[in-house]
């Protein structure tokens, strides 16, 4: 889901000396590992190996949290299959006949919400794995049984049941001969600062991910639809975390100076940045002319330019990061009440409306300050500004006086 941000904001630290940082994060050979990243504290937890879980069950069951009833799949483990004809019932005797010509089941790429095994819902109470008991009221009842391929050809089977009183999924499971039996427990109430806890079918629970709150991306690899003939592959890349937004900005003819997160639309379509800011020809490319700007799960805003990619002999990132926003944007126009004409030829005339003295700047996409002048306190006063010298294209109109900030866009268009 995209939006457009008018913003307004307490510290603008592009026009400060805020400077960019150059930090790397390290998967390990192989993409062993997942990494949390904060842009605000770095690395988060633990580095958890990428093969350790099957499922991701989501910690929340409230109905109003996007993420309920959210159950994620591992694609680095294999695939996982929703066994045809099948109900909630029959792991017992559930078929694996056939199963080359069955359709793999994916994890969505844009939200957490829609995990691989809800992608099997048919709509209404149908959550992909489960029906919601709509009778007694107490939890979503298993209504088909899956198939894992493990990258080893080893199959299991299994269902997956949610207890509203006793916050826990079930999941029952089997070879798929029906041998090896086994149901494990999977209580949420424990993990309710994360997003989701893990289990690997007949192991324990493991714990992997540090709380929402304290990161932002995600290092890791995820399944990506990028087309035929091989619809989905295994991609290594940044997936985002809830709550966090994106904007990617290309192309730009200097990431390090490029003003444009005032005017550049945000996502919170969770690979936004993903795995395509980089190619393969026997050997790496970063793309040159991208940048992104960042909110964080704080509010802040961060620009980020990726600058390098080891492959998978380190796994490793490369990247620089900036704060640009310290205190957090919202939208509305306080001390701007209007620009005009916009677009401008030869002049603009820019509506001030500040309580205390203030300071009007006209800044490129670069970052270069075009104008600048001081705007009278108390007062709704019309500044108006010369744009004869000033090149076409768009520029940032920045009001500030001292606690606050505005900024809009002005197109010159001669």
């Amino acid at each position: 889901m995209k939006k457009g941000l008018l913003l307004s904001f307490l510290a603008f630290a592009g026009f400060s000396n805020a400077q960019l940082v150059s930090d790397s994060v390290t998967m390990g050979a192989g993409y062993a590992n997942n990494i949390w990243y904060s842009l605000q504290n770095d690395e988060q937890g633990t580095a958890q190996a990428a093969n350790n879980w099957d499922l991701g069950f989501a910690t929340t069951i409230s109905p109003s949290n996007p993420l309920a009833a959210s159950i994620i799949f591992n694609n680095k483990i294999g695939a996982v299959y929703a066994v045809p004809g099948s109900n909630g019932t029959d792991l017992a005797t559930a078929d694996t006949t056939g199963m080359a010509s069955w359709t793999p089941l994916y994890n969505s790429e844009e939200t957490w919400s829609e995990g691989a095994l809800n992608a099997a819902s048919a709509g209404g109470t149908d959550y992909g794995w489960g029906n919601y008991d709509a009778v007694n009221h107490t939890g979503i009842v298993a209504n088909r049984v899956f198939a894992i391929k493990y990258t080893n050809n080893s199959v299991k089977l299994f269902t997956v049941s949610l207890s509203f009183m006793s916050s826990s999924y079930t999941v029952d499971y089997s070879n798929a001969d029906h041998s090896g039996t086994g149901s494990a427990t999977v209580g949420i109430t424990a993990y309710a600062t994360k997003n989701f806890v893990y289990l690997p079918l007949g192991g324990a629970v493991v714990d992997r991910e540090p709380a929402s709150t304290t990161w932002d991306l995600l290092f890791t690899q995820y399944a990506a639809n990028n087309g035929a003939p091989y619809p989905y592959n295994m991609v290594t890349g940044i997936l985002h975390n809830v709550g966090v937004e994106v904007a990617e900005v290309h192309p730009v003819n200097n990431p390090e100076t490029d003003m444009s997160f005032g005017i550049a639309t945000y996502s919170e379509d969770i690979n936004t940045i993903g795995y395509d800011w980089k190619t393969y020809s026997g050997s790496y490319t970063i793309e040159d002319s991208l940048v992104y700007f960042v909110k964080d799960v704080d509010g802040d805003y961060w620009r980020l330019i990726m600058t390098g990619f080891s492959g998978t002999s380190l796994g490793k990132f490369n990247f620089k990061k900036e704060k640009v926003s310290s205190l957090g944007i919202t939208e509305n126009k306080e001390l701007i009440s209007g620009i005009f004409p916009n677009p401008a030829a030869n002049q603009v005339t820019v509506m001030v409306d500040s309580e205390s003295d203030a300071t009007v700047k006209v800044v490129s996409m670069t970052g270069q300050v075009v104008f600048e002048n001081a705007a009278t306190s108390n007062a709704l006063q019309a500044m108006t500004i010369s744009t004869v010298d000033f090149t076409n294209g768009v520029y940032l109109v920045q009001v500030s006086n001292g606690a606050a900030t505005t900024t809009q866009r002005l197109v010159v268009q001669h």
